[in-house]
């Protein structure tokens, strides 16, 4: 095997015990400063919905799912867009994944619990602490249950798009690049540092100084995520995940071309020559670039900055802004899968008015 093959997550794990009892008084300062305050602004809407009943620990789960009822306290919660989104995954687990078992939590909440460990990066005490009927140790196995069928079922909102239908929902920023069939770019996730060397080697970036997981995705010139990789080691190259990763059989050699950045040298890959690549011009031995140049810098820095965009969505999960545990290192596939089917489910990156048709 070589450094530049896929990640291999199986084995990495943090060795930590997940605690089961008494989560608040494992609680970290700052944390119990979020859980208390959340805490009471659930029981002051319980109080001003039913005055005169007084709310218990018991009452918190119930109450907590029903603090959610607008589209906005559900998005800064979860990063699930809307109430009808979060319906919808709701019949299609249940539908999809039937399940006998008796649960603490109802299926809503289990989801609601998922996401809430994606977007806020809330340790499991801190969730465990809001939903008094379970314990930590039980939200590890909710979260670890609930990502692997998300995964399954939000797979399906990554569609790769031909490009005639990409033709047809062309920004008006792309209408000197209509043959672009996707922009590429590569994000990393910093991970924590493991205790094997192997697996520091593997994750070492060399650009961000420390261990990363890192990804390809894909965007249509329409702002939709159309492709995701893999995840890969900090260590592995663009190239390396570029050649690796399936996305040059997709393409029709003849008609598409790839938009992507400087940094994304792929001018030596096997039967690139093929594709159609358009960056931004180097400036190499001259001085200064050509008017031309400069005018296609332009276009290209314009079209390009939907990609920005995407990953600035995708970083609003915060458990892929801070470093991930290493026990939820075999779980990252999923776990960017789903964040990103969540990105594309969300309000467009371009208004109707930025379109040519």
């Amino acid at each position: 095997m070589t450094t530049q093959q896929s990640l291999i997550v199986a084995d990495i794990t943090d060795g930590n015990t997940i605690a089961t009892e008494k989560p608040c008084a494992l609680l970290q300062e700052k944390e119990k400063v979020v859980v208390e305050g959340l805490l009471k602004l659930i029981t002051l809407q319980k109080t001003s919905e039913d005055k005169g009943v007084q709310v218990k620990s018991g009452d918190i789960i119930s109450s907590l799912a029903a603090t959610i009822e607008s589209d906005a306290k559900l998005s800064s919660l979860t990063g699930l867009p809307n109430l009808q989104v979060l319906d919808e995954l709701v019949d299609l687990i249940k539908s999809h994944f039937p399940d006998a078992r008796i649960h603490n939590l109802t299926v809503k909440e289990r989801i609601i619990v998922t996401f809430m460990k994606m977007k806020t990066g809330l340790r499991y005490v801190v969730i465990a602490s809001l939903f008094r009927s379970v314990s930590s140790q039980s939200c590890k196995l909710i979260f670890h249950d609930i990502i692997s069928k998300l995964a399954v079922i939000l797979k399906l909102v990554i569609v790769w798009p031909t490009l005639e239908e990409c033709q047809r929902s062309l920004p008006i920023c792309f209408k000197n690049f209509s043959n672009v069939r996707v922009i590429v770019d590569c994000t990393e996730i910093t991970v924590q540092r493991s205790k094997n060397l192997c697996c520091r080697i593997f994750t070492y970036s060399h650009y961000k100084g420390t261990q990363t997981i890192k990804f390809m995705i894909g965007v249509s010139p329409a702002g939709l995520i159309t492709f995701i990789s893999k995840a890969y080691g900090g260590r592995a190259s663009d190239k390396a995940i570029f050649e690796q990763s399936g996305i040059i059989d997709m393409l029709d050699m003849h008609k598409d071309a790839i938009m992507v950045d400087k940094g994304f040298r792929i001018e030596d890959l096997t039967d690139a020559h093929f594709i159609k690549l358009i960056r931004p011009p180097f400036l190499k031995k001259k001085m200064q670039l050509s008017k031309e140049e400069a005018h296609e810098n332009v276009d290209i820095a314009r079209a390009r900055v939907h990609i920005e965009r995407v990953n600035q969505r995708i970083k609003v999960f915060e458990i892929l802004t801070k470093p991930l545990p290493l026990s939820l290192v075999p779980k990252i596939d999923e776990i960017f899968t789903v964040i990103c089917a969540v990105v594309n489910l969300s309000v467009p990156i371009l208004s109707d008015d930025k379109f040519l048709t």
